[in-house]
């Protein structure tokens, strides 16, 4: 339980109306009087002459405040204000082996592994040669740590997640279960008339704070690196091939597939189900709408869409015109 002065200061907001003790966080047409709700869209407003909940997150310009039983915090952004409160009241609670006897029964670390301060490690975890691991990493059931690896600090893997030889894992970063994160790229060559794999001897290097969702798959490079830059947030099921360089706070929707060598700039948003063929270059700042396929390089700051895409603006007008094409068509038959 915290009070909603506590909660307040934490998120860098001011209390109007009484302090009450919180429990829990709840979507504002469910929840009660120890609830905490927030409003951060004119969508959500006709919920509040209805909500149980007994207090909501607002921005600084809300000016309902009809209703006396509902204290409210006014910050300037109410999603960041709830992202942090979330991370006040919720926060992680899990528990590591009961005793050192289940630590050896269950997980197996090279002995030539560095292993930081206040390792929290689930159960059948195996760690191998060489591996480096950080201070306060979180390693959850059945992770996979190979050979040479290196995790920074506050690290958290979730279930069934394997970090392949040599990769990086940089400071703060997170990643969900089922991942795997430095598996040989998809490249052949052929000889007479067989496919031959193509070996991969790069790796992957994934920056600090990076978050990455469940079943994702980045390649290792073939010869280079794979790069995934700080900051960036990557949905679940997005297929990264070998050699790409994504840059830093990017976005990238579930279902996206990044073909090798592809290099994607800075703060890059990237809507689900797009393709990206291999060897182009995104700008900076571009937003690629939903179902894309990019087949050539664009510069900075550019809307893109379509298949194939093309600047968003200049495909509309192309589909306008091909819209009235049948009219046009009648009126030239008529000459």
């Amino acid at each position: 339980m915290y009070l909603l002065s506590e909660i307040a200061k934490e998120i860098d907001g001011e209390l109007y109306g009484d302090d009450k003790e919180i429990s829990s966080i709840s979507e504002i047409n469910n929840g009660s009087s120890s609830c905490l709700s927030f409003i951060d869209n004119p969508l959500y407003l006709k919920y509040y002459s209805s909500t149980n909940c007994g207090a909501l997150i607002v921005s600084v310009n809300f000016k309902e405040n009809d209703r006396e039983n509902i204290s409210l915090i006014k910050v300037n952004s109410p999603r960041l204000g709830l992202l942090k409160a979330i991370k006040l009241i919720y926060k992680d609670n899990d528990s590591k082996l009961d005793s050192e006897d289940d630590f050896k029964k269950t997980c197996a670390i090279d002995q030539t592994a560095i292993i930081g301060e206040n390792l929290d490690i689930g159960t059948f975890v195996h760690i191998s040669h060489n591996s480096t691991i950080g201070n306060n990493v979180c390693l959850g059931d059945h992770c996979i740590i190979g050979e040479n690896v290196s995790i920074g600090d506050n690290v958290k893997l979730h279930n069934n997640v394997t970090i392949e030889k040599n990769c990086i894992i940089k400071d703060n970063s997170i990643i969900q279960s089922g991942t795997v994160i430095g598996s040989n790229g998809f490249g052949t060559v052929k000889d007479q008339d067989k496919h031959l794999n193509f070996p991969h001897i790069g790796k992957v290097v994934i920056g600090e704070d990076v978050w990455i969702g469940s079943n994702v798959s980045i390649d290792r490079g073939t010869i280079g690196d794979t790069l995934v830059g700080d900051n960036t947030k990557i949905d679940n099921l997005v297929q990264i091939g070998h050699n790409v360089k994504i840059g830093q706070s990017c976005i990238l929707v579930s279902g996206v597939a990044i073909a090798g060598t592809a290099t994607i700039g800075n703060n890059v948003s990237i809507g689900g189900q797009v393709g990206i063929v291999g060897h182009i270059t995104i700008g900076d700042n571009c937003l690629i709408g939903a179902k894309s396929l990019v087949t050539k390089s664009f510069s900075d700051n550019l809307f893109v869409s379509g298949n194939p895409a093309k600047i968003h603006k200049d495909r509309v007008r192309e589909e306008v015109a091909l819209r009235d094409l049948p009219q046009y068509m009648k009126k030239i038959k008529k000459l």
